[in-house]
């Protein structure tokens, strides 16, 4: 059986005018016959003793188009077409020989169980192929990874047909009530679910239901749900109702979650850059308070070691940045000299991004009064820079020697502000800035929580 269908799949016809049912299925009937009928006439002449030759076809041609009531009438019509038409006396229903008393007994039954097993063979056809195509939309369901459900307004009843929305929804019935659909729904949330039922019920003027809303677990979890639907009606426009609801939803907890990042990260973004401006600005006002004449020199130099923090910390997802990385950046005009007369050394530590800030700015200046007048300004001196933690305390230095001496400057300059004060504030610590003979020295202590990253 399965080989017969399997043949009669290549001839099914789907034509939605003839499809079972129709005035047009009942009309192909009445016309088939029609045409068998003339064409046996037709051919009269010429052959003998084969009365249902043409109406034969004409029966399965209209089963098959058209199921087994379009069938049916075609094997009634055609048996009285042949028995009015074909059989001695034409034009009447009597029939003279008993011979074809027998054909025609032979026929009808013959056509009938033909039509019953083509229309039987054509269902089966049908429902293979709906089986498929249902197959093929929730295949694609499974890809979008949407589920599907229904809601019957008549009957107070969900159905979740499907395996996901079961999943979406945390449910294991193919079908719950409403009051368990509702426990479901985050109480913050039910009112705005049940507003867009009720306009999608709205048989004067539905609208599509769209909504966003959280589903309470069994486990205790939350799921961000996305669930869009379309109300089917019956009856007159004036007088119709709602059958059911069918959507679609969706689990967007990832979504959510994503857009919450997105937006706190934003918030950070501005703080951040409101901050960044902050300093930007008080280097400005400082530098051209205390150095009129040098001042596009040494604000730019500032901006230019701002910008080298900056991109440390970006590089980093504002994480923090590696003490290492952020003094060689800082030192980075004398980068051949590293390994020779420079060390840098002490253990992998992060600095968090509003101490990696200020004490880049102090390397930063160290560095430049060091080229100009200390440890790097001639050829035989000498720089250390290094760090170190314990459980409790953080500590990094600034050791130059070999060099020129130095003295201590004769005013406060917005240098020595960045060195001391600024470095001290950003991590609630201590800095001890002396200009021995040796060379000048720099020492930051402070706790090791205000300084690093946690994370680190």
């Amino acid at each position: 059986m399965h080989g017969i269908i399997t043949r009669l799949r290549s001839l099914y016809i789907d034509i939605p005018a003839l499809r079972p049912g129709t005035v047009g299925a009942y009309a192909l009937a009445l016309i088939s016959v029609g045409v068998a009928t003339v064409l046996r006439l037709a051919v009269d002449p010429y052959v003998g003793g084969v009365q249902f030759v043409t109406f034969w076809p004409a029966v399965i041609v209209t089963t098959l188009i058209s199921g087994f009531g379009a069938g049916f009438l075609a094997a009634v019509l055609s048996t009285a077409a042949v028995d009015f038409f074909v059989l001695a006396p034409r034009w009447s229903l009597n029939i003279e020989h008993p011979v074809d008393w027998a054909n025609l007994l032979l026929f009808g039954p013959l056509a009938f169980s033909s039509v019953i097993l083509l229309a039987g063979m054509r269902t089966a056809i049908e429902r293979q192929q709906a089986q498929a195509s249902r197959d093929r939309l929730q295949l694609a369901l499974d890809a979008a990874k949407l589920g599907w459900w229904e809601y019957d307004p008549f009957n107070r009843v969900f159905s979740w047909p499907d395996r996901r929305s079961k999943e979406i929804y945390d449910v294991a019935e193919d079908k719950t009530d409403i009051e368990q659909f509702t426990s479901r729904v985050h109480p913050d949330d039910a009112e705005r679910v049940w507003a867009g039922m009720e306009k999608a019920l709205d048989p004067t003027d539905p609208k599509p239901c769209a909504t966003e809303y959280r589903v309470q677990r069994r486990d205790g979890k939350v799921r961000y749900v996305e669930a869009h639907g379309l109300t089917y009606f019956e009856g007159a426009p004036h007088v119709r109702r709602a059958v059911s609801i069918v959507g679609t939803a969706q689990d967007i907890t990832e979504r959510k979650q994503q857009e919450e990042r997105e937006h706190l990260l934003m918030r950070e973004v501005s703080h951040r850059a409101k901050n960044m401006l902050s300093v930007v600005s008080s280097i400005a006002q400082q530098s051209a308070t205390k150095n009129p004449d040098g001042f596009l020199e040494s604000f730019s130099g500032r901006i230019q070691a701002l910008a080298a923090n900056q991109d440390l910390l970006i590089r980093n997802d504002w994480k923090g940045v590696e003490l290492g990385d952020l003094a060689r950046t800082q030192i980075a005009r004398f980068a051949d000299l590293i390994g020779s007369r420079i060390t840098v050394y002490g253990p992998k530590l992060y600095l968090n991004a509003a101490s990696a800030q200020a004490v880049g700015l102090a390397l930063h200046e160290l560095t430049t009064n060091a080229g100009k007048y200390g440890a790097l300004s001639n050829d035989t001196g000498r720089l250390d820079v290094d760090w170190c933690a314990n459980s409790d305390t953080f500590t990094m230095s600034w050791t130059e020697r070999d060099g020129p001496p130095v003295p201590p400057p004769r005013r406060r300059g917005f240098g020595t502000t960045v060195m001391q004060e600024m470095a001290e504030r950003s991590v609630d610590g201590k800095v001890d800035l002396q200009y021995p003979l040796s060379g000048v020295t720099w020492r930051l202590t402070c706790a090791v929580l205000n300084a690093l990253e946690p994370t680190h």
